[in-house]
């Protein structure tokens, strides 16, 4: 008996994809199993998240037995890039330029860290195609993320793809405008803040400087480490939105009296490039809080100039009374 049914896709954990396609180095920082197409615009992909990681399993107190949201959102930074490189034919020499980079995560038991490492399945959908001249360009995508059929995170971004030529002359013309020669090297480390002020244990995991409380706001000075393993897995000419979103973090959790909270949702928009032989630093407020969650707004600040946006919020627990919303 035969059948012209096509076989059911589904996501896969054997093996990691080519470390090509999610624009990392080291082959042990891919994190993407599997890539398929399963209808127009619609895709499913495998990811498997270890047990213990440096960078994302480094946390203090309860937050080191759960899986960390933006491992589990650099999971689908992977897969967004895959799926453009694999499926759109987007070249590998291409650079990306991220717009946005969001996840809304559900309160489960799929967070928790088990006997084993946590399968994921990601259904990747593609909204929207961004065109100029009849030239795919970019994409919008939105990827719902489940371990054993129990909801994780949602993540949803928008991003672009331009040439080596075209990434020289955006980074050349940026740094003109702001009177800086072609990028050579970084400037020297600053002091970093206590590792468990900012809900780390690992001081190399620390990228933000001591936080300083400045009325309502906390500001921190970003530190970036290029030799940092994972944040800098291959060499970069400007510091990583990743970077930007732990800095935010950091900034955050500085911020909170007693035990950490878990971080929920995320909300990013990158707007400027962030230099890395210029100070940055990290303005974090109190956004609203109530009903139980807590926004914090983050904004990266450089050279007079606001870089990127970033909210993130959290399970409510106690703040410093100094950074207390209000009447917010």
């Amino acid at each position: 008996m035969t059948t012209d049914a096509a076989p059911m896709r589904t996501a896969r954990h054997l093996r990691t994809i080519s470390r090509e396609l999610t624009h990392r180095c080291a082959v042990s920082e891919v994190f993407v199993t599997s890539l398929d197409a399963v209808g127009e615009d619609l895709f499913i992909a495998g990811a498997q998240l270890p047990r213990m990681h440096a960078y994302y399993g480094d946390h203090a107190g309860s937050l080191a037995m759960r899986h960390d949201p933006l491992l589990v959102m650099e999971a689908a930074r992977q897969a967004a890039i895959a799926v453009a490189h694999e499926f759109y034919g987007v070249p590998l020499e291409m650079a990306f330029v991220v717009r946005t980079f969001n996840g809304a995560g559900a309160d489960t038991t799929a967070w928790e860290i088990g006997t084993a490492p946590e399968d994921l399945v990601i259904r990747v959908r593609v909204p929207q195609q961004h065109r100029r001249d009849g030239v795919l360009h970019g994409l919008d995508m939105v990827l719902d993320i489940e371990s054993a059929g129990v909801p994780m995170l949602t993540v949803d971004g928008s991003f672009s793809w331009v040439t080596s030529r075209q990434w020289s002359g955006l980074r050349s013309a940026f740094r003109d405008s702001l009177g800086l020669e072609p990028y050579h090297s970084a400037s020297a480390l600053t002091e970093r803040a206590d590792p468990a002020t900012v809900g780390r244990e690992n001081w190399r995991n620390v990228v933000i400087g001591p936080p300083r409380p400045d009325g309502v706001t906390v500001r921190a000075a970003l530190v970036a480490d290029l030799g940092h393993p994972f944040l800098f897995d291959h060499q970069l000419d400007h510091i990583p939105g990743s970077l930007l979103i732990e800095a935010c973090r950091q900034t955050a959790l500085s911020m909170v009296v007693g035990d950490l909270p878990k971080l929920e949702c995320v909300a990013s928009a990158f707007d400027r490039f962030v230099e890395l032989d210029l100070p940055a630093e990290c303005v974090a407020e109190v956004a609203e809080q109530g009903g139980g969650a807590v926004v914090i707004h983050c904004e990266i600040q450089q050279a007079g100039a606001v870089a990127a946006r970033i909210d993130l919020e959290f399970a409510e627990e106690t703040l410093d009374p100094e950074y207390d919303a209000g009447d917010i």
